[in-house]
């Protein structure tokens, strides 16, 4: 396994570890880290609503700052007013109008993001940058679809029982990409067909592996694939923001560009799901004997280590999307001097991952070993996220020209 967990430690450094908490906990660069917590409280907010945020508060900061080519074009306000008012001010009334109904607790945290900017008149003018910025922000995705709720099952004959739970992700394939110019522009290759060798040797592999009884799967391999079977891949980041010799807009940016990745890969994984419509482990095991594939065998007993799996389609894995997606903005915005990344969470050990490849390889062989995708999915999804974080990386936010 790529990643490391507590058993790399020594008392003393896991004490540390424990004790010590992120660079982001800091005054530095913190009103990015307070409103992305605050955005954590938004329970109904859409799939790309933390790229709403993050994109609003880069662009507002970076309209004073002037360092990078924004997401949209906008008046040039270079030097004026507070950038930590401008960021507040941005998150707040995207918040406000993606999750109105918690529009009181966003003002009590406005209120005090303001208030630790002592320059009424750096503040005045920062706050009014961050609310032109959410507007344009707000208008320009208006129709993004972001927010359309996921259809129910269709009835084939009137008064017959279907399923009255939305079909999860279904809308979510056709909301309007933030990097990806189409939810199809990085589609995985088909997956393999089901009388192929690979097939084989990967249903018997997860089989073997994934099966919440299964005899082969190390006590290591567990705690990966219960570790993120419930976690978003977000998780890292917090952790990245506020290092030393970093500015606002550095930070603002990476944050914009990584959750527009994040975002993306969500739109791609759903558009895979559905244009492939591939059976689950679960499904595949326990009907084998329907495959065609004389090197299966069905067990119809079988149940994966993470208990239940996501309600949609298999192939590809998102969480592989996902984790490829965040990890290749990290690598491209960090490089060879790219930070280890340490986790700390309740009731688990703790996990390490001196590069981003690590924990991008880590988080995909999680979903194998916890019984919910194939090695093949695994691989796919993979590929599809590192490919979206390079595109956002190589389409937006780049340096601005001095002089232009």
């Amino acid at each position: 396994m790529s990643g490391k967990n507590a058993v790399g430690f020594g008392p003393c450094v896991l004490l540390a570890l424990l004790a010590s908490p992120p660079a982001s906990a800091g005054v530095v660069n913190g009103v990015l880290s307070q409103w992305n917590l605050q955005a954590k409280e938004c329970k109904d907010g859409q799939i790309d609503l933390g790229a709403m945020v993050n994109v609003g508060m880069f662009e507002a900061v970076n309209r004073i700052a002037g360092k990078y080519t924004p997401y949209l074009p906008g008046p040039a306000v270079r030097g004026t007013g507070s950038m930590e008012a401008a960021a507040a001010s941005a998150a707040h009334d995207l918040l406000v109008a993606l999750c109105p109904d918690q529009a009181e607790g966003f003002a009590g945290a406005l209120k005090s993001s303001l208030a630790e900017v002592k320059d009424a008149k750096a503040r005045d003018a920062g706050a009014k940058v961050g609310k032109a910025a959410a507007a344009a922000l707000l208008a320009a995705r208006a129709d993004s679809g972001a927010n359309v709720p996921d259809p129910l099952f269709d009835a084939p004959v009137v008064g017959v029982y279907v399923p009255t739970i939305e079909r999860v992700g279904v809308n979510i394939a056709r909301i309007r990409p933030w990097v990806m110019t189409r939810a199809d522009e990085v589609r995985a290759a088909p997956p393999p067909a089901l009388d192929s060798d690979i097939w084989a040797r990967d249903f018997n592999e997860i089989k073997r592996l994934g099966g919440k009884k299964s005899e082969e799967r190390t006590a290591d391999q567990a705690d990966i694939g219960k570790f993120w079977g419930g976690r978003s891949v977000r998780i890292v980041l917090p952790q990245l923001v506020g290092r030393p010799g970093r500015s606002l807009v550095d930070d603002a940016r990476f944050l914009a560009l990584a959750d527009m990745a994040w975002a993306d890969s969500y739109v791609s994984m759903m558009d895979g799901k559905y244009a492939y419509n591939l059976w689950r482990p679960i499904t595949a095991i326990r009907n084998a004997a329907a495959d065609g594939n004389p090197a299966t065998d069905p067990d119809g007993k079988w149940e994966p280590l993470l208990g239940n799996t996501p309600p949609h389609p298999e192939y590809p894995c998102g969480h592989c999307l996902s984790a490829g997606a965040v990890g290749a903005v990290i690598a491209a915005e960090f490089g060879a001097q790219a930070p280890s990344i340490v986790l700390a969470e309740e009731d688990t050990l703790l996990r390490r991952y001196d590069t981003p490849r690590e924990y991008i390889d880590e988080v995909s062989e999680s979903r194998l070993l916890g019984g919910v995708h194939y090695r093949f999915s695994v691989d796919a999804g993979r590929d599809a996220g590192i490919a979206i974080g390079k595109l956002a990386v190589e389409r937006y936010f780049k340096p601005v020209v001095a002089g232009r």
